[in-house]
């Protein structure tokens, strides 16, 4: 996922729109970010990268001068879920660190992961998820090579 530093500069040599982003950004409504994926996505270019996509940062501060769509919530991932059910403009990205997932995971509001295996090995970082309290059983539902070793998965949660 990240370095140990938080940087993800291992990534910088796969472009993602070879990869089929902007197909994946077609179907999201919104993204849910936590404090320091935000700060991150913030710092990479001037502009806001998910121009008019429903933002929501998960943080108990507020944003200085946050994009257009851009949102605080409190960590109740149950009721962020719950709102975020509510709406019907495309799927839910978590663009975030393992706080997040977790978050989602332990609200039983985790229907897939979309996970892009990239053939690094990173040595040290910061993991997907933090240890659990129980096991996940994941069904895989979709799994496809793409070009330069990187792999598409795509699991069920539950």
């Amino acid at each position: 996922m990240a370095r140990a530093d938080d940087s993800f500069d291992w990534l910088h040599d796969y472009d993602p729109a070879e990869f089929g982003y902007a197909e994946f950004m077609a179907g999201i409504g919104s993204i849910v970010m936590g404090r320091s994926s935000y700060e991150a996505a913030r710092s990479l270019s001037g502009d806001w990268l998910y121009g008019e996509k429903r933002a929501y940062i998960v943080t108990g501060r507020p944003l200085a001068d946050p994009p257009p769509r851009t949102e605080t919530r409190p960590a109740d991932f149950a009721a962020l879920a719950a709102e975020l059910r509510g709406q019907s403009d495309g799927d839910v990205w978590l663009y975030g660190g393992p706080k997040l997932w977790a978050g989602f995971l332990d609200a039983g509001a985790l229907d897939r992961f979309e996970l892009y295996v990239v053939p690094v090995l990173i040595g040290e970082g910061i993991p997907l998820l933090p240890p659990q309290r129980r096991d996940r059983t994941l069904r895989l539902l979709e799994s496809e090579p793409l070009s330069r070793g990187v792999a598409k998965l795509v699991y069920a949660v539950g």
